[in-house]
């Protein structure tokens, strides 16, 4: 009678195909497995897969979630550096150090004077001087500040019915007591000494 019942039940496979078992409860290995895959994430991987506890799928999700698991642990315990905002603390640029002086003149560095000088020194052998080297621009701005120079200088007269201003306090026989420069002298209208050539501004 059972025999007739297995027989009938089974006959809908083959004869080496064995018939699906009911889902079998967790294993103290299995548990264990599992255990040690959330605690010891590496350890618990090796051992499932090793002893071949629970079936290929049930394996491979436990390691995605131990897989998870380490990344979430790895980023909890790596160190996170706060930046603190620092303001720009303007530097003083260091000095220049100026080059040696010697006879040897460096040609890149020093060309425009050296150029002057060749040029100054074939204005002096035709009879020239300096100031032919200047432009009219520069003569001027030249003869202007050396007037500037001029109108500050101090000369000498006398105080009452003067007529000409001197370079010293005694010139010839006269003695001059009153100091003045030469713009308050031109301002007055005193004209240089012909005797002592005080200093006068030209033009």
């Amino acid at each position: 009678m059972n025999g007739r019942n297995t027989n009938s039940a089974d006959r809908g496979y083959a004869a080496r195909v064995e018939k699906p078992s009911k889902p079998r409860a967790v294993s103290g290995r299995g548990l264990a497995g599992l255990v040690l895959t959330l605690l010891l994430p590496p350890v618990g991987l090796f051992f499932l897969w090793r002893q071949g506890v629970f079936r290929t799928r049930g394996r491979m999700l436990l390691t995605v979630l131990a897989t998870v698991e380490m990344t979430l642990l790895f980023v909890w315990l790596t160190p996170h550096q706060e930046l603190t905002p620092r303001a720009p603390v303007p530097v003083t640029p260091a000095l220049v150090t100026a080059a040696p002086q010697g006879e040897t003149l460096n040609a890149l560095s020093n060309i425009e004077q050296l150029l002057y000088e060749q040029k100054l020194a074939k204005v002096v052998e035709a009879g020239g001087s300096a100031r032919d080297l200047l432009t009219e621009e520069e003569k001027l701005e030249a003869q202007s500040a050396q007037n500037e120079a001029i109108y500050e200088t101090t000369v000498y007269s006398v105080f009452n019915n003067a007529k000409y201003y001197h370079a010293t306090k005694v010139c010839r026989t006269q003695t001059n007591g009153r100091e003045l420069t030469v713009r308050d002298a031109m301002r007055e209208g005193l004209t240089p000494c012909p005797f002592c050539n005080p200093p006068a501004v030209e033009g």
